[in-house]
């Protein structure tokens, strides 16, 4: 049985997301309320004894055709077995025949190795794009902490030797730490944007940090590293009772200097495993861990702190409309060459 519920009536979907061990924050209604320029829906799926086996939680996004928008399951579905996979693909197909929807799109985190869920995909009609860089909604390739048998006493031993020094020197210098507020958002923001620039990366606005922190509610919090009480580094967190992931993060140049980040992280880690997490998401990078890929530091700070990498099957689409998926193919390919 189906049941297609609202964001106010989306307890049961919560409840399995955060018990269910692949569950995934943006899977939740905590992720639609963060999304407010997205429309949210999402779709339960019972057994005969009224038992949920399955849910994808979809954001609806107007196309530039009156009439038409993109449906998309960010980490999703969540679900039990193959059976559980394919009603739930064709929820979403009605779904999207009613809404006009011409393309919808999953990215879950099922690994790259699985052959039988590649199958599954290809027999339902789903093309899967594999890129190894940002260009896709979620990043492929991630690198996940596995927290089972650590304890916030033992969690800096699972960290490469560099990286316990730097915390052991964050931990001796000035620096203090506390969990922020909405007050504090305006200066996380300015440091974000430095972040950004000298990165290479566009920061979201304020708003959305704003829009974040509020949906998260209890789920998450920010977290701030200052010295003699100005902001050095700061971050997002968020947390399910299995997983906890390092949504965003952002150091100025005496953060970076007195190691800030790692302080950041012990911080952050330390409350998953107060929480009963058995893992720790540090989301995405780009390309394989070699050193000739120029994104490797990214890596390497990843791999630092006892994360491994974790290739995720990509993005799969399937196309509702074929005639409206032809329109915006020529229109993305105009758009590049102008």
């Amino acid at each position: 049985m189906i049941e297609y519920v609202t964001l106010d009536r989306a307890g049961e979907l919560d409840a399995f997301v955060e018990a269910h061990p692949r569950g995934h924050l943006m899977q939740s209604s905590v992720w639609g309320r963060v999304k407010t320029d997205w429309l949210w829906h999402g779709i339960l799926y019972r057994d005969n004894r009224g038992r949920v086996r399955g849910t994808l939680a979809l954001l609806e996004h107007p196309g530039r055709l009156p009439g038409s928008c993109l449906l998309y399951g960010p980490r999703g579905p969540i679900f039990e077995d193959e059976q559980s996979f394919r009603v739930l693909v064709n929820a979403a197909k009605e779904l999207g025949r009613e809404r006009g929807a011409w393309l919808l799109r999953l990215d879950p985190e099922i690994d790259e190795s699985d052959g039988d869920f590649s199958r599954l995909l290809r027999e339902l009609g789903f093309s899967v794009n594999a890129a190894e860089d940002f260009s896709l909604f979620q990043p492929r390739l991630c690198y996940v902490k596995d927290l089972s048998g650590l304890s916030p006493e033992t969690l800096e031993l699972s960290w490469h030797r560099t990286a316990r020094t730097h915390l052991r020197q964050a931990q001796r210098g000035p620096l203090t730490l506390r969990v922020g507020s909405a007050a504090d958002l305006p200066a996380f923001h300015r440091m974000m944007e430095q972040t950004a620039h000298r990165s290479g990366f566009r920061a979201r606005p304020l708003p959305y940090f704003e829009a974040l922190l509020a949906g998260l509610g209890d789920w998450g919090g920010l977290y701030l590293a200052e010295c003699e009480g100005q902001p050095a580094a700061g971050a997002v967190a968020a947390f399910l009772p299995h997983t906890g992931w390092f949504l965003y993060g952002c150091s100025g140049p005496e953060g970076r200097r007195l190691h800030a980040n790692e302080l950041l992280q012990w911080a952050m880690q330390r409350e998953a495993l107060r929480r009963g997490c058995t893992r720790w998401d540090l989301r995405g990078v780009e390309g394989e861990p070699e050193e000739t890929n120029p994104h490797f530091g990214l890596h390497r700070s990843k791999l630092s702190l006892g994360a491994e990498l974790r290739r995720w099957v990509g993005q799969c689409d399937l196309i509702l409309r074929p005639g409206l998926a032809r329109f915006y193919r020529a229109w993305d390919a105009l758009r590049w060459k102008t």
